[in-house]
Parts: structure tokens; C-alpha cells; sequence
């Protein structure tokens, strides 16, 4: 139990690492993909359609013009960026979140507790986060947060990571931002995370 529990749990911190910055970090869509360019502040951006996952694993809603990338080729099962623009330039670095499905023998609480031991090993986490929660469809979750630095780039991260377990997969829902940009899109991440369904 032990093996899986921290391959599950180091599945789940690549792809939380790894989906957080666009430019520096290997395995990323580039945000490039984005078409034009938007200068709304992320925090008043509305809620964007919802995105319905095309095995019928979840439904999210993402935040409203950001891009989708559902081809699997990030390792993910859908990645929603925020659009270029003058901001997402300068900083080198686009908002994100990301959805993983992944095989997981484990309950909730399991793959939860495995998750927080493998945060510790990301270089300087601190822990900003640790709640239960329920889901709208009334499935039960568990969101995790904090802060971390990027080992590919340097840069200081801070993220919430939304678990569930259902029929044999977990399903973790990530928003990352920079650190020191954390407030201003912690209001768009947060209400997007918290939309998830896990779809019977």
C-alpha cells in the first residue's frame, strides 16, 4: 500500500509543478496557443462555460475566455490557461489549472494524507491550506494548498490542489499562480476548483 500511495501522490505534485509555469518548465502548453490577448483583471473575469471532460470523468468551469488544451499531451486531462497578455508577458508566466485523473486504489483520506507527505518534499512548500469540503454533486473532497518554488525556474509558486476519489480514479483539480500574484487570482481559481463535479 505503501508504493502506490507515493506513486499516486508523486503523480499528483508533477503534474501540479509542472503545469505551473508555461515558459521554463518542460511538458507545458505554451500559452502562445492563446488568440489575442485580454487586459481584464483575472479576480473580476467571469465564470466561462462549463467544461465537460469527453470520457465523463468531471465537469469543471473554467474561468471565462481562458484557453483549453484537452489533447493529453500535458499528461493531463484538461488545461485551462489564462490568456496572453501584456501582464501574462512581463511576468513569463500564465495562471493556470489543471486537471489529473488518475488510477488510485486508495479512499480519499488515503491518497490525501499521501498527497501532504510528498507536498513537504517540494523545495521550501509551506502549507497555506488543508480543508474538507463537499463537492455540488455532493461527492466528498479535500483541498490542499501552498507554496512552493519551482525547481525548473526558480520562480515562487502558490497553489490550491482540489481532491476526489471516484470509481477507482482520483481527480485532482490544481490552480497555480505566482506567489505574489496569489491574491488577485485566488478569487477566479478558487470558485473554479470549487465547481467540479465528479460525473457518475
Amino acid at each position: 500500500m505503501w508504493g502506490t500511495r507515493c506513486g499516486l501522490a508523486l503523480v499528483l505534485v508533477a503534474g501540479m509543478a509542472l503545469a505551473g509555469c508555461s515558459t521554463t518548465v518542460a511538458g507545458v502548453a505554451a500559452p502562445a496557443r492563446a488568440s489575442g490577448s485580454s487586459s481584464a483583471a483575472p479576480a473580476s473575469a467571469s465564470s466561462g462555460k462549463p467544461f465537460n471532460d469527453a470520457k465523463g470523468r468531471f465537469t469543471l468551469i473554467p474561468p471565462a475566455k481562458w484557453v483549453i488544451d484537452d489533447s493529453g499531451e500535458q499528461g493531463t486531462a484538461a488545461l485551462f490557461l489564462e490568456p496572453r497578455s501584456a501582464a501574462t508577458e512581463a511576468r513569463g508566466f500564465s495562471a493556470n489549472i489543471n486537471v489529473l485523473v488518475v488510477p488510485s486504489p486508495m479512499d480519499l483520506s488515503t491518497a490525501v494524507t499521501g498527497a501532504r507527505q510528498e507536498l513537504t518534499s517540494l523545495d521550501g512548500y509551506a502549507s497555506t491550506t488543508d480543508e474538507s469540503l463537499v463537492l455540488r454533486d455532493g461527492t466528498p473532497a479535500h483541498l490542499l494548498g501552498g507554496t512552493f518554488v519551482d525547481p525548473g525556474s526558480g520562480l515562487e509558486l502558490r497553489n490550491e490542489q482540489l481532491f476526489a476519489v471516484h470509481d477507482g480514479s482520483a481527480i485532482v483539480a490544481t490552480g497555480t499562480s505566482l506567489a505574489d500574484s496569489w491574491e488577485t487570482y485566488e478569487p477566479v481559481l478558487d470558485t473554479a476548483l470549487r465547481s467540479l463535479t465528479v460525473d457518475a
